[in-house]
């Protein structure tokens, strides 16, 4: 029998076993990283449901802002969660009672919730759209910080503190509209620019379109009724909105909305009569926009109001339904010291997303359409002109008006009870004395440019004019709708910094003429535009009136914008970012 004697030598030489030493020595290290793997893991689940009992504490709060403590302790205990709340009498438990601020309570878990105002504003960055303390409170922040758990880290590691911060707030809508002031009414002019757009002729009267302004459309039965008319099952709002319609499928479910007077009824009944063989078609989409609900069936109702004035609906559907269309207007008569006047009005194509009326949160904007109008106004000379025809041309130009939704403020008692707040830019307007080349009149791409014009050529006199007024305020201001004015639908103006209380007046005061005078018995050229500015003078409320009436058969107004809230609605609160 051979014996093998260790030696220093042969002992390190020696190799069996290894594979046995090396596992003994890292199989601690493999325990431990393993160990620390479940603890992270763990860690990371402790800090998904604190972030889901903050998130659903929040919406908790957020639904009874008065009373948050009681509401949280009471979901507290409801649940299970043996948390804290911090308050200002100290914190107190799911029994309701004070505990001691010490290390059993932050293992347990200590909530702090803080009411304040969310603004939905994608202008604004993520973290500073909830206002802390801000009043009246419509959201609440809900913070959580709780020792986590470890297991096998915990022989060398403290447990570190966690957090985790929900925010929830009341879902905020508001229905608003931009278009035009209803003042005084010209039947007249109005049949005749609706009548063109429609392709007939039209003959309501003064109280008919009164009582189409006065009237209110319910959108929600409104749009019910459009689905039902076209035969749409199953029916999406935005299947509706997105739907082929024609002016009388559109008159006959405006008729079918409740509520309405029988003179509004009788209107809209005449319209659908005059415009029965109109079959051109055109989308409600580009009229409202109602993207929050946008998702929702017809049949399934909502929690959502809007309305629209019927006179509203009408023109913008007609003005979209005579698409690119020039309107001419060859003689405009009535008016009190014109002898005769011709109209040319083009709108150019309503802005993509933002249709004069919509439904939304705060960030919607709506839109007015771009408008130009060209007006030849013929008048009778006063003295020193008695016996000559003045040509007077005037050119209008309305870019955009914008209203936007700044704010909504909910005040509790009922989702209704909320003020709103639009910032609104009226658009820039331009009104000169002076011809325009006719064929850029529908081309919005080109610029048009006014030039002198002969304001009377006879072989006594001639005189050249022009005039030019623009407008310009390119600063929002902002209006407030108190509960009160939203539940009234009252109507409020904004105005750029040079009022034109008097758009002719306005015009003539900036009148740059030169007077050839031909023959010298009719006078000096002192003479003779004394004689012109009176002459002027006595038609200016004339032409301001059909200046008035030509741009409300469009929406718009000159320099001007009138925003109008139709409702709103303070909903169940969700969470927010």
């Amino acid at each position: 029998m051979t014996r093998t004697t260790l030696t220093p030598g042969n002992l390190f030489a020696d190799k069996t076993g290894n594979i046995g030493i090396s596992a003994a020595l890292v199989l601690p290290l493999v325990v431990l990283s393993l160990g620390l793997g479940i603890d992270y893991g763990y860690l990371t689940l402790q800090k998904r449901e604190m972030q889901g009992v903050a998130d659903i504490t929040a919406i908790v709060a957020a639904a009874d802002l008065p009373n948050v403590e009681t509401a949280a302790i009471n979901h507290f205990k409801n649940n299970g969660l043996n948390l804290s709340l911090a308050t200002q009498g100290g914190l107190l438990g799911v029994d309701g009672k004070v505990v001691p601020r010490d290390l059993t309570a932050i293992k347990k878990g200590i909530v702090t919730i803080v009411k304040g105002r969310y603004v939905p504003d994608p202008a604004l960055a993520t973290g500073q759209r909830f206002i802390p303390n801000a009043t009246p409170a419509d959201a609440a922040q809900v913070s959580i910080e709780k020792e986590g758990t470890l297991h096998l880290a915990a022989m060398f590691s403290s447990a570190p503190t966690m957090s985790a911060v929900g925010t929830a707030a009341s879902t905020k809508l508001a229905a608003f509209s931009i278009g035009s002031r209803l003042a005084s009414l010209d039947g007249g002019i109005l049949n005749a620019v609706l009548g063109q757009m429609l392709g007939t002729t039209i003959s309501l009267k003064v109280m008919d379109y009164r009582a189409l302004v006065d009237a209110d459309i319910n959108i929600q039965p409104f749009l019910k009724g459009v689905s039902t008319r076209l035969n749409l099952t199953a029916a999406t709002y935005e299947d509706v909105l997105k739907a082929n319609l024609t002016m009388p499928q559109l008159l006959a479910s405006m008729q079918a909305v409740q509520g309405l007077s029988s003179t509004a009824t009788s209107a809209l009944k005449a319209l659908e009569t005059a415009s029965s063989k109109n079959t051109k078609t055109f989308t409600l989409s580009r009229i409202l926009n109602i993207d929050p609900k946008k998702g929702l069936s017809v049949d399934a109702g909502s929690d959502w109001n809007m309305k629209v004035s019927a006179l509203d609906i009408v023109t913008a559907a007609a003005a979209i339904a005579n698409g690119t269309n020039q309107i001419s207007l060859a003689a405009v008569a009535g008016l009190p010291g014109v002898a005769s006047a011709s109209v040319k009005l083009a709108i150019g194509e309503p802005p993509v997303g933002t249709p004069p009326h919509k439904l939304g949160a705060p960030g919607s904007a709506v839109r007015t359409a771009q408008t130009r109008l060209a007006i030849e106004v013929n008048i009778d000379g006063l003295a020193a002109l008695a016996g000559l025809r003045i040509k007077l041309p005037i050119y209008v130009e309305v870019a955009h008006a914008e209203g936007k939704l700044a704010d909504i403020r909910c005040y509790g008692g009922s989702t209704t009870n909320a003020s709103v707040s639009i910032d609104t830019v009226p658009g820039v307007a331009e009104i000169a004395i002076g011809k325009v080349n006719p064929t850029v009149l529908s081309n919005f791409s080109d610029e048009a440019r006014v030039e002198k014009a002969r304001l009377i050529d006879s072989a006594l006199v001639k005189i050249d004019g022009i005039a030019h007024v623009e407008t310009k305020n390119m600063l929002p201001q902002r209006l407030t709708f108190s509960p009160s004015e939203v539940a009234a639908n009252s109507v409020k103006s904004v105005s750029t910094k040079d009022v034109l209380t008097s758009t002719t007046q306005t015009l003539l005061n900036n009148l740059d003429v030169e007077i050839q005078v031909l023959l010298l018995t009719i006078g000096s050229p002192k003479l003779i535009q004394a004689a012109l500015a009176q002459t002027l003078g006595t038609v200016t409320p004339a032409i301001d009136t059909l200046l008035y009436n030509l741009l409300l058969a469009v929406g718009v107004r000159v320099g001007e914008a009138d925003v109008r809230v139709t409702g709103v609605n303070c909903l169940q609160p969700v969470l927010v970012q």
